[in-house]
């Protein structure tokens, strides 16, 4: 061994070794790891949901114009927006024998010029004033409504009266409205779910209300001379009611509409408008089958009147079907969609009419699964009668759903005025929308039963299925035969081929 290496420093040693004189290996730090507490486990409840917050809705001021129309103004200062609805109450209703849709098509006419203005000077006018405009009929009323800046309100309600009082009704303009018409009538035909709902409507109503559709024999005969004639008789003060929301108060619009409106009056021969009675209730439920060859797809809808909506029942049975079919998880749809795989949706509905209370339900299935859905639908209507009780969860969640997001609805003033419309349209009572939440929550489980099992009743209803009926006609009929319900068939068009109608 070399002596004179153990003579060296150790401090030098890493140096001799490496051969490089400006690296000095350093020992290694280690800090000491640091002391963590311990704590003992902890869990954060999540919040309770807070303490409903009430909904005041605002109140309508009300004036009348010197003709007696009567104008309700609800203000809403959010933004500089105002929203006039002009609603013409069962103007619908009177279209003549043989002219059916009459109605429809002279609204729909009516906006393909106004006053001075032909169809494309009136876009441009009203696209200038950045004004929505517009008037429509349906089965029940005619509403022109309006959307205007506050700053252009004065010559939007010029462009107000003149569509109401002096349309065009342009010879250029019928002939190509009623050509895109006559195509949209003959498509329905080739659409199953549009084919369901006109037969549907002719089976529960005949030739009467909502029975009286629009085909190519009625637009045929309908003229320029007729559609002039019913804006004339029908669209008059004493029809109207006018609704008027957003950035302006009653005591500004009212000598606006008045200087416009004032002075116009009912023509000479003013027609009035019938009566509309609820139709017969069927002493058995009725199938009709209509025939869709090749089908992969069937469509089942069913419908029947069951009081009206002032009844101390309609509320109770409203939030018995939100729960039954009202939504998507519904029990209907929950079974047929979810649990069986038969449709994309199932849904059942209450609603209103001039005729009163609706209940309807309806469910696009695979064709080849129409008879089980069939089944499944009617076992889940039936269902609280036959041991399948409404309970305070469903109950519970239906009023949620129902309350919980009703007041964004009234974020907009045009949603307001269509429920006060609704209200003078349908006579309902002067609370029926701000008393509205107070109904709801008085329900309960018990009374939402009771009112379902004693209003929608599969033996006395109608339904309708479009489907192919090559494979599906004899399955349909042994099952409806079980349930005592009569069975017909009818054509695309609701004309009856056979069945228990036929005596």
């Amino acid at each position: 061994m070399n002596s004179t290496l153990l003579l060296v420093p150790a401090l030098l040693l890493p140096v001799l070794l490496t051969g490089c004189p400006h690296q000095v290996a350093t020992p290694p730090v280690v800090e000491a790891a640091p002391v963590v507490p311990t704590l003992a486990p902890t869990r954060l409840a999540a919040p309770g949901p807070t303490a409903a917050r009430p909904f005041i809705l605002p109140e309508a001021a009300v004036g009348t114009l010197s003709n007696g129309v009567t104008v309700y103004v609800v203000e809403n200062h959010e933004a500089p927006l105002v929203s006039v609805r002009m609603s013409f109450r069962g103007v619908g209703l009177v279209d003549p024998a043989g002219k059916e849709g009459l109605a429809a098509m002279a609204a729909a006419l009516m906006n393909q010029g106004a006053g001075p203005y032909n169809a494309e000077a009136w876009d441009k006018e009203l696209r200038r004033l950045g004004t929505s405009l517009g008037i429509s009929a349906g089965n029940d009323n005619a509403t022109a409504e309006l959307t205007s800046l506050k700053r252009n309100l004065a010559p939007s309600l010029d462009r107000l009266k003149d569509l109401v009082l002096t349309p065009q009704f342009d010879k250029t303009e019928w002939q190509l409205l009623s050509k895109r018409t006559e195509d949209g009538v003959k498509s329905r035909r080739s659409d199953a779910s549009g084919t369901a709902s006109w037969v549907l409507d002719k089976v529960v109503w005949g030739e009467t209300y909502k029975g009286r559709k629009l085909d190519e024999a009625s637009l045929a005969r309908i003229s320029i001379k007729d559609m002039a004639a019913w804006q004339r008789a029908f669209l008059t003060p004493q029809n109207c009611a006018i609704f008027v929301g957003g950035d302006v108060t009653l005591a500004e619009v009212l000598p606006m509409l008045e200087a416009r409106l004032g002075a116009w009056k009912a023509a000479r021969g003013a027609g009035k408008i019938p009566a509309v009675v609820a139709p017969a209730v069927p002493s058995a439920t009725t199938l009709t089958l209509v025939d869709k060859p090749g089908a992969s797809q069937s469509v089942i809808v069913g419908m029947g009147y069951i009081g009206r909506p002032s009844d101390p029942a309609f509320f109770p049975l409203t939030v018995a079907n939100f729960g039954i079919g009202g939504q998507f998880m519904s029990r209907i749809n929950l079974n047929l969609r979810e649990n069986k795989g038969y449709t994309y949706g199932a849904r059942s509905s209450v609603g209103y009419d001039l005729a009163g209370t609706q209940f309807s339900a309806s469910a696009p299935v695979v064709a080849d699964k129409t008879v089980p859905a069939l089944v499944e639908l009617v076992q889940e209507l039936r269902g609280p009668a036959n041991g399948k009780p409404i309970t305070d969860a469903e109950v519970a969640n239906a009023q949620g759903g129902m309350l919980m997001a009703r007041p964004l609805k009234f974020e907009q003033p045009s949603y307001l005025l269509g429920q006060l419309e609704v209200v003078w349209s349908y006579g309902l009572p002067a609370d029926w929308v701000s008393g509205y939440d107070a109904r709801v929550r008085a329900v309960d489980a018990a009374s939402a039963e009771a009112a379902w099992t004693s209003s929608v009743s599969t033996d006395h209803l109608r339904f309708v299925i479009v489907g192919d009926l090559a494979s599906l006609q004899a399955p349909l009929t042994e099952q409806a035969k079980t349930w005592g319900w009569t069975v017909e068939t009818r054509d695309v068009d609701a004309k009856l081929v056979s069945g228990a109608s036929a005596k």
